[in-house]
């Protein structure tokens, strides 16, 4: 009887260490090969992030304490959108001229104080024209971020060190808003404060740990001389489809973290506090699982069919939020709208930089920000008027129809891209 228990704890004991060897060794080769800059990078994106916490509060604050109507809300979160806008834009224009480190850096800081400036305003036309210009001067950073990290990748991990940035991101994202939730049950104007002083404390650590590099790509990769007259996205047929893909996906995503805490709270019953750990969740379930998942899925199809299953997934949730919406239901939720991120938007990514070439690649990753400002604008006033109008259960099935519309046209996005490949 003793040698048989015997016998039974040995062999568990061997098989629970060689399970354990085997998860280690995943994100061992999950990790490995990614260069110190993207992981410098990455650390910066986790510092900058961790004060994530204006932008998911930001409907509740504009009604609740700022008491702005449901239409005012609206309004001025899509001029946080067109500040987006211009931002990217500006930001990858001149990304080609001066370098991402330079956009990167003035990013952080200008918009660190502007953070700490619309601390104090309330007043509707000076809360609009202050939205617009933090989100100009802040979301700056996003082309020359996907341009460094290009810089500091090679094509073999490029999609890995997409990951690895994004699970920094999502690692602050997961601390941010649970401590936003916290400050902003006692008081509003802490979020704004702790939002712009992690920003500046970003860009100290860029200034600590990376050194500037021109945008040229990856030394290991042996590419011909560019021509001046290289592919300009504008003129790129296939692109623009990509784009309105993005547009349209970005709008379903974005709703999750935009307008849907409204209905966390006046129709869940939820406070700023459980609204917070709820966002959390979405950032701990990318941060634990996003790299591991590419390592194993990255080499399985190609990209735009990852794209059509997370839409796919988030199609689904809004179906569902027609007949469930108990606060279960809303974890079960998240952890779904989880999946569709980690699925869709690091191929994104990577579609994007295999389109782009070197000589107007800061161009490339403009247009693909751009398209998420442009996202950031039309949701929150779509949403609120069709809230104010005629209800949540309206605004579920058109998110869901919305996403269906989405993985219609990634289909001929795919359509398209095999045909130019054939005529190649």
């Amino acid at each position: 009887m003793f040698k048989r228990y015997l016998t039974i704890v040995l062999k568990s004991d061997y098989y629970f260490r060689a399970t354990m060897k085997t998860v280690v060794d995943l994100y061992r080769n999950a990790f490995g090969g990614i260069s110190k800059e993207v992981w410098f990078l990455s650390v910066m994106q986790f510092i900058n992030r961790c004060g994530t916490m204006v932008f998911p509060f930001l409907s509740v604050y504009l009604k609740d304490e700022v008491a702005f109507d449901m239409v005012e809300v609206g309004a001025a979160m899509a001029c946080f959108g067109l500040g987006s806008l211009l931002g990217v834009y500006t930001g990858g224009k001149i990304v080609d001229k001066i370098g991402s480190y330079a956009v990167m850096l003035f990013s952080l800081m200008t918009g660190g104080i502007m953070f700490l400036l619309m601390s104090t305003v309330s007043e509707f036309t000076t809360m609009c024209v202050g939205l617009f210009a933090l989100s100009a001067f802040s979301e700056a950073f996003r082309p020359a971020g996907m341009v460094a990290i290009s810089n500091y990748s090679t094509k073999d991990n490029y999609t890995r060190s997409v990951s690895l940035y994004r699970l920094a991101m999502n690692l602050g994202f997961s601390i941010g808003p649970a401590i936003g939730g916290f400050l902003a049950f006692y008081n509003y104007r802490l979020i704004f404060w702790v939002d712009g002083l992690t920003c500046i404390g970003a860009g100290l650590m860029l200034i600590l740990l990376l050194k500037p590099k021109k945008n040229n790509h990856t030394k290991d990769e042996k590419k011909p001389v560019i021509s001046q007259h290289a592919r300009s996205p504008y003129q790129d047929k296939v692109y623009w489809i990509f784009l309105l893909v993005t547009i349209v996906y970005a709008m379903s995503f974005f709703q999750f973290f935009s307008t849907m805490p409204l209905f966390y709270k006046e129709e869940a019953g939820l406070d700023e506090r459980q609204i917070g750990w709820l966002l959390t969740l979405n950032g701990i379930i990318v941060a634990a699982l996003e790299m591991v998942m590419i390592y194993k899925i990255e080499k399985k199809f190609a990209p735009l069919n990852w794209v059509m299953f997370g839409t796919f997934l988030i199609t689904v949730s809004y179906i569902s939020l027609l007949f469930l919406d108990s606060v279960p239901w809303l974890i079960v939720l998240m952890v779904i709208v989880s999946f569709s991120e980690m699925f869709a938007m690091p191929f994104m990514n990577t579609f994007m930089n295999e389109r782009a070439n070197d000589a107007k690649r800061g161009q490339y990753a403009s247009l693909y920000v751009m398209s998420w400002s442009v996202a950031q604008i039309i949701i929150p006033l779509l949403t609120t008027n069709v809230i104010a109008g005629f209800g949540y259960a309206a605004l579920w099935m058109v998110m869901a129809l919305l996403s269906v519309i989405c993985i219609v046209l990634t289909m001929q996005l795919k359509k398209m891209s095999l045909q130019e490949k054939q005529h190649a």
